[in-house]
């Protein structure tokens, strides 16, 4: 087992809920460190919690030191209830971890983004995540890895009427061609595509679309 520290913020999330197990399980880290507002109720020799508050996370003092940082943060314009409220979550509170993470010692990034991120789009939510992914590559950071899935299958907490609908129809739709990308994608995919690359000894700006990580 290698000697490494990984820190992952968005741990009760539904990618957040996966990868978390699946680094515990990985032998590419010692520890496994979740910044969490309330506890997860995990029990697991390598697993640790530190409470945080996201909203002063640039300020956060004890903030753990870890060689690679997993950002599964996000929300959805629903949940958050504003435009504000949901750039706060999916911006602001992503793009100060990056900036503590790197403070503290961090030299990878992990985000889970979302495919059609685009700072240019005149979609706000893929607009949101274009503008963090494109302000993330002006960090100092050794190396940042992109996710960027379609849309995700998973057990969620909480019943989506538009996402299942949606899930229904891809049934019978041939995802061929050009249309591969938008095959909607497992958590668990998406998660071991993260720890894959973790394994990786990269420098620079990485994306990795669905696609990609349905072979991986």
């Amino acid at each position: 087992m290698e000697n490494k520290t990984a820190i992952i913020a968005g741990a009760s999330g539904l990618i957040g809920r996966s990868l978390t197990q699946q680094l515990l399980n990985s032998n590419q880290y010692s520890n496994v460190i979740a910044l969490v507002r309330k506890p997860l109720g995990i029990n697991h020799p390598k697993f640790s919690e530190v409470t945080v508050d996201f909203d002063g996370i640039s300020d956060f003092v004890d903030f753990p030191q870890g060689e690679d940082i997993f950002c599964c943060l996000g929300t959805t314009m629903k949940n958050a209830g504003s435009k504000e409220a949901f750039f706060k979550v999916d911006y602001t509170y992503c793009y100060d971890l990056a900036k503590r993470g790197l403070q503290a010692g961090a030299d990878r990034f992990f985000l889970v983004s979302a495919m059609g991120a685009n700072p240019k789009t005149s979609n706000f939510y893929s607009r949101v995540k274009g503008e963090l992914e494109d302000q993330l590559s002006f960090l100092g950071y050794r190396t940042i890895y992109v996710f960027k899935p379609s849309l995700l299958r998973g057990d969620r907490k909480v019943f989506r009427f538009g996402e299942k609908l949606a899930l229904i129809i891809t049934r019978i739709i041939p995802f061929i061609g050009p249309w591969k990308k938008y095959r909607p994608i497992h958590v668990d995919k998406v998660a071991d595509a993260m720890v894959k690359v973790a394994k990786q000894d990269d420098k620079g700006f990485y994306y990795y679309q669905s696609d990609i990580m349905q072979k991986m």
